[in-house]
């Protein structure tokens, strides 16, 4: 396997390098404290740790570390946790930012799947949210909601993958 552009080829074996775990997933929402808001007083996630703007001369950093925007500012994050497994709420502001929703069908579309012990009483639960979309029952066991800022949740039934 060649990792960098080099003469001298690296053998190191995938299996042995990549053996880890998914740590987290990130998601960039418009308002973060609407969104721990939301993911915490509905969904009933658990806030791990919360992490104010960065102030400072750390555009450039974030822009070489992350790819993110030249003057992009993180405004802020919070990491949240779901039956053991965690994501991470970040906000930016730059304005070249894209604010267009994209179609679950676009790509790099992304959407988050989460598991409960009763699909039609989450169902009927996420129907009285307001700003929520709850879209139609899947019978394979899930369906999709929408979130007020229009990210995509897949609500599954624990007993789907079974």
């Amino acid at each position: 396997m060649r990792l960098f552009k080099s003469r001298k080829k690296i053998q190191v074996e995938p299996n042995e390098l990549f053996s880890g775990k998914i740590d987290h997933s990130g998601i960039s929402v418009p308002d973060i404290d609407q969104a721990v808001t939301f993911f915490t007083e509905v969904l009933h996630f658990e806030v791990i740790k919360r992490i104010p703007q960065m102030r400072g001369p750390v555009s450039g950093m974030l822009t070489r570390g992350m790819g993110v925007y030249e003057n992009t500012k993180m405004v802020g994050s919070a990491f949240l946790r779901y039956g053991g497994d965690e994501i991470e709420l970040v906000q930016w502001s730059n304005e070249k930012q894209q604010t267009k929703i994209p179609n679950p069908a676009d790509v790099n579309s992304a959407h988050l799947a989460i598991s409960v012990s009763d699909i039609k009483e989450a169902m009927e639960y996420l129907k009285k949210v307001p700003g929520v979309t709850v879209r139609d029952y899947i019978p394979a066991g899930f369906f999709y909601i929408s979130t007020p800022w229009g990210y995509e949740i897949q609500i599954m039934s624990k007993d789907t993958k079974k």
